[in-house]
């Protein structure tokens, strides 16, 4: 089995209602898989664009599911017919405890702290451990 390089953008997927917004999300996603893992503020070039991603992420039409879904199906139609599928999750909690100002998302975890659970699951080919 070869290893299969992702290729296309899958955030031009997106459907958000609105074709800008789909545009922007393409933009951000190039600009990720360059730079992942650092600040916003070396991700942008120019403090306009800094502008636009942090309008991007605070609009009530853009949401984690919209964004991922395109990635959840082709990992569904990656996987269909494959005779045997590990899924390797991991849980981690995210404990915002020190933020003062709450969101309704959070809640309670662990022993006290207030924050999200966030459980990631990677699907691989157990032969290869091809993603």
């Amino acid at each position: 089995m070869q290893m299969k390089i992702l290729e296309k953008n899958l955030y031009r997927e997106c459907n958000f209602g609105d074709k800008r917004l789909t545009q922007r999300a393409a933009f951000i996603g190039e600009l990720l898989s360059v730079k992942y893992g650092q600040p916003l503020s070396k991700i942008f070039k120019t403090a306009s664009d800094l502008k636009r991603g942090y309008e991007f992420f605070s609009n009530p039409k853009t949401s984690f599911e919209k964004l991922t879904q395109p990635y959840f199906k082709q990992t569904a139609q990656e996987i269909n017919g494959a005779p045997v599928v590990l899924a390797v999750g991991d849980t981690t909690f995210l404990d915002y405890k020190k933020i003062v100002e709450k969101r309704e998302e959070y809640g309670p975890i662990g022993n006290g702290g207030n924050g999200l659970i966030l459980h990631s699951c990677l699907a691989l080919e157990p032969d290869f451990g091809q993603p």
